[in-house]
């Protein structure tokens, strides 16, 4: 079997997934790869426009992601996965997939997601409460984990996490030695 493997950090916007993915990198001294920093690098490069212009730079951002990913062959992935394409490409890496599912209330989604700051090329600010309200509850209609058929673990991401015990468990799953 291949040496290549990933954490795939799943979720819903606003969850804990880039903070705990970082941190769990840390852990198993891995680097992240995570798709709103490349996303925020091409709205810095190329500008910030309209939601056409957006979801056009975000898709230009799940191929950087995979295209790094490929040649990093080891890393924690972190997105907004789009659960009917994500699992297909993440098996086309041929590697070890683990996935971590950040599991949150919605109401806390709507919390964080309404108070943090983000790259304005994201539009968050022109969002009114109604179109909040109703992205959060288009989020939430949405499958849990991604279901890659491997490795899950899931972490309710709404009170602190024990990133060292998580580690310590996702690490044997990954160089395939038996946890």
């Amino acid at each position: 079997m291949t040496d290549n493997a990933f954490v795939i950090v799943t979720g819903l916007p606003a969850s804990g997934k880039s903070t705990l993915a970082r941190r769990l990198a840390a852990e198993l001294s891995l680097p992240v790869i995570d798709k709103d920093v490349i996303l925020e690098s091409l709205y810095d490069s190329l500008g910030i426009g309209d939601q056409a212009w957006r979801h056009r730079l975000s898709r230009a951002g799940d191929e950087i992601l995979f295209a790094l990913a490929a040649d990093a062959g080891r890393a924690v992935l972190v997105n907004w996965w789009h659960h009917d394409t994500a699992p297909g490409r993440l098996h086309q890496l041929g590697a070890r997939l683990v996935e971590v599912f950040c599991d949150c209330d919605t109401q806390l989604v709507a919390e964080r997601f309404s108070t943090r700051k983000r790259h304005p090329g994201h539009l968050d600010q022109d969002l009114t409460s109604e179109q909040l309200h109703e992205r959060v509850t288009a989020w939430a209609s949405r499958p849990g984990p991604l279901g890659l058929g491997g490795h899950l673990r899931t972490v309710d991401t709404s009170r602190p996490v024990d990133v060292d015990a998580l580690a310590r468990e996702i690490h044997p799953l990954l160089t395939g030695s038996r946890a």
